[in-house]
């Protein structure tokens, strides 16, 4: 996911290494300001989705986005019917206006967008500059999937190591936008309840990602299982986190400190699209193929038509916490 925009820096150093890294946090979003440290994107859709993205007066007047009981709520227009060729079923999507270079991303979560034709993700990049900036992408996956897919994207040459101790299983250890189509280097996730209506059943969770210069890692922690480090207000240890879900290392994270920099925090949901237009029905995806149809076309034409369709297609988000 994600393309264009710009935003200011925030550069803090790491501290130095002793058993674990040492954390201290540089920034809290949470229901008090994410909705004025965060630009609402209101452009066209970098993915081709079939999408309006609102500006934040549209978004708060409609409404697509919430902040009561202390939960972040963003969601879609899941109200109205319309028209296949026209330009999209509104939702919001939301960029960072700081930005950050390496640290502890932690994502605490009750509800992830779900249902035929979505497409949700969290993830960061650079905005200014993609992709030369890069891409790294927590939470993301299409339509009816039960499972996270985690990905890296880089210019250049970049690959990664699949002899890791992850405990997902690898799409691609080959990182770089050139190949098969942007698919960058991946990694499903195997996680009980880790994404998708069975991830919103169980009370949802915590992603988190660090990214350090010669590894990008991301573990997904259910209700019950969410580190002591991570709870209370305590200082995150990722050494007692256990083996992360996903881990991006090897020969391309030599290079990783000019591959990836000044990153925006981007959250959203799309429609359709050339991922969950292109699936869409196919596979395991139970989503309704429109007879005469293709996949994409069908995912269109489901999307304008149902609104009812899409009273789960929500983000849910107590806090995001940045560590450095």
């Amino acid at each position: 996911m994600a393309r264009l925009k710009t935003a200011s820096a925030l550069l803090v150093p790491l501290l130095p290494r002793a058993s674990a890294l040492q954390y201290q946090l540089v920034k809290e979003y949470n229901a008090s300001n994410i909705f004025e440290e965060f630009d609402f994107f209101s452009g066209p859709d970098p993915t081709g989705g079939f999408v309006q993205f609102v500006s934040k007066e549209v978004a708060a007047s409609t409404p697509l986005i919430g902040n009561s009981s202390d939960l972040i709520y963003i969601g879609v227009d899941d109200s109205n019917i319309y028209t296949p060729g026209g330009v999209g079923r509104p939702s919001v999507r939301l960029e960072s206006k700081l930005t950050f270079t390496e640290g502890l991303f932690v994502i605490d979560l009750t509800h992830i967008p779900v249902g035929c034709g979505t497409w949700p993700a969290l993830w960061t990049t650079g905005l200014n500059h993609w992709p030369t900036d890069g891409e790294i992408d927590i939470i993301e996956n299409v339509n009816d999937a039960r499972a996270n897919n985690a990905a890296v994207h880089a210019t250049g040459d970049c690959f990664v190591d699949a002899a890791t101790s992850q405990t997902g299983t690898w799409k691609s250890t080959d990182c770089s936008i050139g190949h098969d189509d942007n698919q960058g280097c991946g990694t499903v996730f195997t996680d009980p309840f880790n994404y998708g209506s069975e991830f919103n059943a169980n009370g949802g969770g915590v992603y988190a990602m660090e990214w350090t210069s010669d590894a990008i890692k991301i573990w997904f922690f259910p209700p019950t299982s969410v580190p002591l480090t991570l709870l209370n207000g305590g200082v995150p240890d990722s050494a007692t986190f256990g083996a992360p879900s996903s881990i991006f290392s090897g020969s391309c994270s030599d290079s990783f400190s000019e591959k990836f920099f000044n990153h925006s925090i981007v959250i959203d949901t799309t429609f359709c699209g050339g991922w969950a237009g292109g699936t869409f029905g196919t596979g395991t995806s139970a989503c309704p193929i429109k007879e005469g149809l293709s996949p994409q076309d069908s995912c269109i034409d489901f999307v304008a038509s149902n609104p009812e369709a899409f009273k789960d297609a929500y983000w849910g988000i107590r806090s995001v916490k940045v560590w450095e």
